[in-house]
C-alpha cells in the first residue's frame, strides 16, 4: 500500500498552492474512515498559510474520522527528511496516538518512518487547560 500512497502523494503535490515559497507538500492521513489528503495552501500573509498535514487532518475530521492511524508526507524538497513543522505536530497531538507512524517520503521515493512521540515528545494538551481552571 505504501508504494501506492507514494504515487498518490506525488500526484497530490500538483495541487499545492505555493506561489511564494515554491515548497510543495502533500500529506495523507490513514483513518478509520479511509485515506484523506491535503496539500499546503500559502497566503501572501505567511501566517495564514496552512500546511499539508493540517489540511489532511482537517479534511479527515470534517468527514467524521475518529481514529487517526498514520500520517504520510512528501515534499518537493531535495532533502530526504522533511518532517512536519512544530505547529503541525501540535495539531497532530490532538488526534494521533504517541506510537502512530509518521512516514516521510523524499521526492524520489526514499522512505523514513518516525514514531510520532519521537517528533513531539511533549505537547500542550487538555491537561494544561484543565490545570488552569483549578
Amino acid at each position: 500500500m505504501t508504494d501506492k500512497i507514494y504515487s498518490q502523494l506525488k500526484q497530490q503535490l500538483k495541487n499545492s498552492y505555493s506561489p511564494y515559497s515554491k515548497f510543495k507538500t502533500a500529506a495523507a492521513i490513514e483513518t478509520d474512515k479511509g485515506l484523506f489528503f491535503g496539500n499546503n495552501i500559502e497566503n501572501a500573509s505567511y501566517s495564514a498559510t496552512v500546511c499539508a498535514e493540517r489540511a489532511a487532518i482537517f479534511n479527515a475530521q470534517v468527514h467524521g474520522s475518529k481514529k487517526f492511524k498514520k500520517l504520510y508526507l512528501i515534499s518537493s524538497s531535495k532533502k530526504d527528511d522533511v518532517i512536519p513543522c512544530a505547529v503541525c505536530l501540535q495539531v497532530m497531538s490532538e488526534f494521533f496516538d504517541p506510537n502512530a507512524p509518521v512516514i516521510v517520503y523524499s521526492f524520489v521515493g526514499k522512505k523514513t518512518t518516525y514514531k510520532f512521540s519521537d517528533l513531539l515528545p511533549v505537547s500542550f494538551s487538555k491537561k494544561e487547560l484543565d490545570n488552569a481552571k483549578k
